[in-house]
């Protein structure tokens, strides 16, 4: 078996839970990927379906220059939070990349973002756009701040690329205690530090073709969804990060944007 370099080296992290019809198609779009320079941590946490299987003769069935590049963990059920904080003490790449069982990503999307981190080598987050987000009359990246962060969450997470070393600056990974919107906390606090680029151009989708809210009776979590994200302003204010006049805002501005959403599920 061949060993993989470290030089620039991507760890994708993959949760997996009960996603015995869509993992393959994920794990696909790794494989397909134009940047090749990359490991593969996939962690099943406690499916009841046959998924581990499935990635078990997926791995199978690749040569054997592919097979070490993956490697499956079981666990008992813990959770996203904790099994991508699990996912990133144990990647080895200087890179991170996010991806979920369901969704898939475009062929050069590494590329993509690899080459802006090695240009931008400050920035801390490198997104794009996911489904519908394109606006085809803008430039092709640009840069998000701490403030346009908290007014909008740029960031699906499987199209997040973050260099390592900045999530270990960070207090703590993914807030375990969180059920909701953990992944924009993390995003904030990331972003605080440091500035993100979002790439205009849509780098991952899901695999089934759902949408990014209220699809399949998930507008019920829209109100759960929707605390998540007026605790992480909370914790922000808590820890100084911003102050009651930003607080009272972006309570406000989120608060808008709840009902929109609302209204545009209840009229689909």
């Amino acid at each position: 078996m061949s060993s993989i370099g470290k030089d620039n080296l991507v760890s994708v992290l993959v949760p997996l839970y009960n996603a015995e019809d869509t993992i393959v198609l994920s794990l696909q779009s790794i494989l397909e990927q134009t940047y090749t320079q990359w490991e593969v941590i996939i962690i099943n946490d406690g499916s009841s379906d046959n998924s581990k299987l499935v990635v078990e003769q997926f791995i199978k069935s690749q040569t054997d220059d592919v097979k070490s590049k993956f490697r499956l963990i079981d666990q008992k059920n813990a959770g996203p939070s904790k099994t991508r904080n699990k996912a990133i003490t144990l990647a080895k790449g200087e890179y991170i990349a996010f991806l979920d069982s369901d969704d898939v990503w475009i062929r050069n999307k590494l590329q993509k973002q690899l080459d802006l981190a090695l240009e931008y080598p400050d920035i801390g987050i490198i997104g794009g756009a996911f489904y519908h987000e394109v606006d085809p009359a803008s430039e092709y990246f640009r840069i998000i701040t701490f403030r346009k962060l908290l007014y909008k969450n740029y960031f699906a997470t499987p199209v997040v690329f973050i260099k390592k070393q900045y999530l270990f600056e960070m207090d703590y990974l993914f807030d375990t205690a969180k059920k909701y919107s953990e992944d924009y906390d993390l995003w904030l606090r990331l972003v605080s530090k440091r500035d993100a680029i979002f790439i205009n151009e849509i780098l991952a989708k899901n695999a089934l073709g759902k949408a990014n809210f209220g699809e399949s009776g998930l507008s019920s979590n829209l109100f759960q969804m929707q605390k998540g994200e007026i605790s992480n302003y909370k914790s922000l204010f808590k820890n100084k990060v911003i102050g009651f006049g930003t607080l009272i805002k972006t309570i406000l501005f989120s608060n808008l944007k709840f009902f929109r959403r609302l209204c545009i599920v209840y009229l689909k």
